[in-house]
């Protein structure tokens, strides 16, 4: 497959592993980004909110691209996050992003002046950054989560934002968790790839002509989604979602990235992964295995197909006590 598909698209905002120096560790994220596509994803989002990106310099960020791309991972399967705080930051990413023939750059409104920001002054960003960035031949995904940046991206910012910019402006993440939104942006503009960000929403966006994901659970449940994308139908698409809260129950006691991360170290058995940025934490030790108990337990119900991360039928520590029962 050349590029990622038009329809029925899974993308895993892949989880950055970090050196004990706070670097991406990029053989590890090669490892990672070719296990998870060989499980389903049709590709990756790198440095967006899962992977921590905000947090890693410019340098790191565009080396780090280039040598995923050199180790094998199609350049037109990639989604890069530009989110920053400097305007020149998003500029500097952008513009190597496109050069490396990336699918497109994913942005975010910063996170810095919460209160106060209008629709006007959400545009203005936009504009700025993308008559800065001065290419004809960018792809722009507006990425809305307001729970973090604290700026929602109001359709009436999508519209002017969309009749300036049509040949740049090709799509939206909106990871906002409100499918009502949702389904108004799929009316307004369905010409745009909308993707959600929740993966509860995946069978009602489908339905309703969305692309896809570019989602967090996929980087421990890519099979899961993948059997649920490949369904054929809305209905039988739905009987995945309570196999997903379930789970999704069990990694939202505590930090969702620190989450993903210590599961992805149990199950590959490789410590390191288990790293993240300061000012996160690794989870307690004791809760830690807890979570992992739970998890291996969950999976466990799953037909052997639909397994990600522990494929084996694999008894739990006998010490560590669940907090699961029935």
């Amino acid at each position: 497959m050349s590029g990622l598909p038009q329809r029925d698209c899974l993308v895993v905002a892949v989880a950055t592993p970090i050196t004990a120096s706070f670097r991406p560790d990029i053989d590890l994220l090669v490892e990672r980004c070719r296990k998870l596509m060989h499980d389903g994803c049709d590709g990756v989002t790198l440095f967006g909110t899962t992977g921590e990106g905000a947090e890693f310099s410019v340098a790191d960020r565009t080396a780090t691209l280039e040598r995923v791309i050199a180790a094998g991972i199609p350049a037109d399967r990639i989604i890069v996050s530009v989110g920053a705080l400097s305007m020149p930051d998003i500029v500097a990413l952008a513009r190597h992003a496109i050069d490396q023939k990336v699918d497109g750059v994913l942005l975010m409104p910063p996170c810095v002046y919460r209160g106060g920001i209008t629709e006007d002054g959400t545009f203005r960003f936009y504009a700025s950054v993308i008559d800065a960035i001065g290419r004809p031949d960018l792809r722009l995904y507006l990425y809305h989560f307001p729970d973090i940046s604290g700026v929602p991206i109001t359709p009436t910012v999508v519209r002017r934002l969309d009749e300036r910019y049509s040949d740049k402006v090709v799509g939206i993440k909106d990871s906002g968790g409100d499918l009502d939104f949702t389904e108004a942006l799929l009316r307004r503009f369905s010409h745009l790839s909308v993707f959600t960000g929740t993966e509860t929403h995946v069978p009602q966006l489908l339905a309703s002509g969305g692309r896809g994901t570019i989602c967090g659970l996929a980087n421990v449940m890519p099979r899961l989604l993948r059997a649920m994308f490949d369904a054929p139908n809305q209905f039988e698409r739905r009987r995945h979602i309570q196999q997903m809260l379930r789970a999704d129950v069990v990694l939202s006691r505590r930090p969702f990235i620190a989450s993903l991360k210590a599961l992805v170290a149990d199950s590959t058995g490789v410590a390191a992964w288990r790293r993240v940025l300061p000012p996160m934490s690794e989870l307690p030790v004791l809760e830690e295995q807890r979570m992992i108990a739970d998890f291996r337990r969950w999976e466990s119900t799953l037909p052997q197909a639909e397994r990600s991360l522990y494929p084996a039928d694999m008894e739990s520590d006998p010490k560590v006590v669940s907090l699961r029962r029935g």
